[in-house]
């Protein structure tokens, strides 16, 4: 049987590309690259299905769901971002895509192992069989062993005060303070897949050869776990949705303690990691190979045969096409609404966004784009009603205002 690799083109956060790293270690071959965002119109050149670990954030685009029937699934890892109570910018689309037939989808591909508790238990809410598998990067293995010229220590991505009281802890010794970051740059989508990779390795080799590693990343504080190297996650918070499951799993703290001594951390001699997670890093491997051995018995099944959702093609874009059409409603209803000045001009990108999908809809389901216009029209009105335009000009005028009375209060200090 054939395999695909899942990765996130145009990331923009190194985390994904440690993701597909991780899941490429368990291919005995890897026949396609699959976009995580195109996952619902993935088409293979002889239309045979493919094996894929779905191992994933899901996701920005949410009505390319469910998956194309060519791909045939493990779900583990599997994160569901609910925007809102993640605080993250992104489409309203919420529990859409995993209602209905995005439910009956995961059922019939179930059990679905979850990277945290928060999106195991709303998927079991939606009456998903679902369970924590722990995320994929546990299982990364240690990476080449390479004595440095110096001793260092990784900073990533932390706060300014941390980054300062390590080098204070660090003064008067050899201990050089690298400091890192987990965003990169529009440029790195168009690296070829092998350099990502690559880039990625070399990475994860900087990590396992330093003394310590100091993050509020989760993949890198999960690399540094399941490579034994010493790791200390700073997160300003421990209510965290994407991190709950790991906080016991990890040296952790508040950066805040750290910084006024509240919490010790000897970075000259860190302690060992906690070693909570080898029984589910064990469990996840044990889920995974099982699935690769279960496939490479396989004999050249048909994509309808594996295929597990018993829907038509035809009721599957209707779903999509519905949830697309319920998403870019909500959204233009929240764009639309008692926005100021300063949030129209943030909001700007995701409006052209709407266009985009718009199109996209259009192209799809031609029938729909009456519907559509209709309530796109309506949004525009009440925006450009002369009640809507009066209020925005009184909000300007009373900031302007408010500007100038306190520059001249300060002149008057």
């Amino acid at each position: 049987m054939k395999y695909g690799l899942l990765f996130h083109k145009p990331t923009l956060n190194i985390g994904d590309d440690i993701q597909s790293y991780a899941i490429k270690q368990f291919m005995p071959h890897v026949d396609y690259l699959i976009d995580r965002e195109k996952i619902g119109k993935f088409k293979t050149k002889d239309e045979k299905p493919v094996a894929v670990i779905m191992a994933a954030w899901w996701m920005w685009e949410k009505w390319n769901w469910p998956p194309s029937k060519f791909i045939y699934p493990l779900f583990v890892g599997f994160h569901y971002s609910d925007n809102k109570a993640a605080k993250q910018a992104g489409c309203p689309a919420d529990y859409l895509f995993m209602k209905g037939l995005g439910a009956k989808y995961l059922n019939a591909n179930g059990p679905i192992g979850c990277r945290d508790y928060y999106t195991r238990d709303r998927l079991k809410e939606l009456g998903v069989n679902a369970d924590f598998s722990g995320c994929i990067t546990i299982t990364l293995p240690e990476q080449k062993r390479i004595k440095p010229e110096k001793e260092y220590v990784c900073l990533v991505d932390v706060a300014g005060p941390v980054q300062k009281k390590v080098r204070q802890e660090l003064e008067g010794t050899d201990i050089e303070v690298k400091v890192i970051k987990h965003d990169v740059d529009t440029e790195h989508r168009k690296k070829p897949f092998e350099q990502r990779m690559q880039e990625t390795e070399e990475l994860l080799t900087l990590y396992q050869n330093a003394k310590c590693v100091i993050t509020r990343r989760l993949h890198c504080a999960l690399p540094c776990l399941a490579m034994g190297v010493p790791v200390l996650l700073a997160m300003h918070t421990a209510e965290s949705i994407r991190f709950k499951p790991y906080y016991d799993w990890l040296n952790f703290c508040i950066p805040i303690d750290y910084v006024k001594g509240n919490y010790e951390y000897d970075v000259k001699n860190p302690p060992p990691n906690p070693t909570v997670h080898i029984e589910y890093k064990e469990k996840l491997e044990k889920r995974i190979k099982e699935f690769i051995a279960e496939t490479e018995k396989l004999d050249d099944p048909s994509a309808d045969e594996l295929k597990k959702l018993k829907k038509s093609e035809r009721r599957i874009l209707r779903f999509r096409n519905s949830t697309m059409k319920k998403t870019i409603k909500i959204w233009e209803k929240e764009l639309n609404g008692d926005l100021n000045e300063k949030e129209i001009e943030k909001n700007a990108p995701i409006k052209e966004n709407i266009k985009k999908y718009r199109f996209r809809l259009w192209r799809q389901t031609p029938h729909l784009e009456k519907l559509l216009s209709n309530y796109l029209d309506q949004a525009r009105r009440i925006y450009n009603s002369p009640e809507k335009t009066e209020e925005r000009k009184r909000a300007r005028e009373a900031a302007k205002k408010a500007k100038l009375e306190a520059e001249q209060a300060a002149q008057n200090k």
